[in-house]
């Protein structure tokens, strides 16, 4: 239980200093690389999951995250990488120590509180998005990231989280 606490305070501490440097530097450019970095975090564990994780529904979730992911380092223009904020990081670490029903329900917390910040930083893209191939992505990310928070609540729901 202490895992969690400090995974979930590690989360709400990358949110905020990325949200807040979006809104302060209020540059596209800036939104566009925090997006491509927090995507990269959501595809890295969530290719990290396609192996530890124990649930079929985690699985699943995670292969859905994987190629829109993908998909969504394609439409900004860039390739999918392994580039994390040090935040980040060390969640990814984490991660890596943790396995099945552990392991699930930090991945979902991490999944959850990364769509929040990717959210925010997606439906400023769209009102403000300077490239629009980006910008017509982040308009469609927005409904598709409120979709994946419904489906990560109730497999965390299901899971006794």
């Amino acid at each position: 239980m202490e895992r969690r606490t400090l995974f979930a305070a590690g989360a709400l501490a990358a949110v905020l200093p990325v949200a807040r440097l979006a809104h302060a530097q209020g540059a596209p450019d800036a939104d566009k690389q925090n997006i491509l970095l927090g995507g990269n975090f959501a595809l890295l564990t969530s290719r990290m999951a396609l192996d530890k994780a124990s649930d079929p529904a985690v699985k699943a979730f995670a292969t859905l995250e994987v190629s829109e992911q993908e998909a969504v380092a394609t439409a900004f223009g860039a390739a999918p990488s392994e580039q994390l904020m040090p935040e980040h990081a060390a969640m990814v670490e984490q991660l890596s120590a943790l396995s099945g029903a552990e392991f699930d329900t930090m991945y979902l917390q991490g999944q959850m509180t990364g769509h929040e910040q990717l959210r925010a930083l997606h439906a400023a893209y769209a009102q403000n998005g300077s490239d629009p191939r980006a910008q017509g992505a982040s308009i469609v990310g927005v409904p598709a990231i409120d979709t994946h928070m419904s489906m990560l609540r109730a497999i965390q729901q299901r899971l006794g989280g």
